[in-house]
């Protein structure tokens, strides 16, 4: 009886002691979303904005992916800004004075993931106006390699505004007043809060991502008349 025992303890003993995987959970499949109570500061789409740094919260943890090439600035500042991430909250401190009555769009294409499953905050666009309103013209339109009849991904469209200082050589080296990107194979893009004005508009697959024209490794387009 003691033997039988003893055994029946022991098996007791091999039964408790075996282990079984801890499970997380379901995967989470939910992107980051803006804190709905906390929101940003100073707010999207403010006017007579006059802040030094924008803090936007969000529900969660983030971080950013690609942000050199993901994120974009425009008009263009002389020095870009430190943007970063801080527990749940994306900070941009800018290095210089803001230009007055100038709409200003920071636009994050897919840049803001969350920390556990990479997730994509998708095409969040910050924007806001250091004058009284904010600019609201938009250009649409879609690109097609003339040759391949196919397109690019991440081909940069771009408006140099239209005055006295545009030449020739302009976009060899300067900077265009606005930009955007269409980021994947879509051949679609939308420029958006545009000041009322004159531009010509060009296609730039940017090798380099200097937003100017190096011939050696970059494929160009131009619109064929002024928009």
């Amino acid at each position: 009886i003691r033997i039988i025992v003893i055994m029946s303890l022991v098996m007791l003993f091999v039964q408790c002691a075996q282990q079984t995987a801890i499970t997380g959970g379901e995967k989470d499949t939910d992107a980051p979303i803006i804190d709905t109570l906390k929101l940003s500061s100073p707010l999207n789409q403010s006017t007579s904005f006059t802040a030094e740094s924008i803090t936007i919260n969000f529900n969660e943890l983030v971080v950013l992916k690609n942000a050199d090439k993901q994120i974009i600035i425009t008009p263009f500042l002389d020095k870009k800004p430190d943007i970063y991430t801080k527990g749940k909250k994306v900070i941009v401190d800018f290095k210089e004075p803001l230009n007055a009555n100038t709409t200003y769009i920071i636009n994050f294409g897919d840049a803001i993931v969350d920390i556990t499953e990479g997730n994509i905050f998708k095409n969040y666009k910050y924007v806001f106006s250091t004058g009284s309103y904010i600019d609201s013209l938009t250009v649409n339109g879609f690109i097609t390699d003339a040759e391949s009849r196919t397109t690019d991904d991440f081909v940069s469209v771009m408006l140099y505004e239209v005055d006295s200082t545009l030449t020739d050589s302009i976009v060899f080296k300067e900077r265009p007043k606005y930009i955007t990107n269409t980021l994947d194979s879509t051949s679609t893009f939308s420029l958006e809060n545009l000041k009322a004005g004159k531009y010509m508009l060009i296609a730039l697959k940017d090798e380099n991502q200097d937003y100017k024209y190096d011939p050696k490794t970059d494929k160009i387009g131009f619109y064929n008349r002024y928009i």
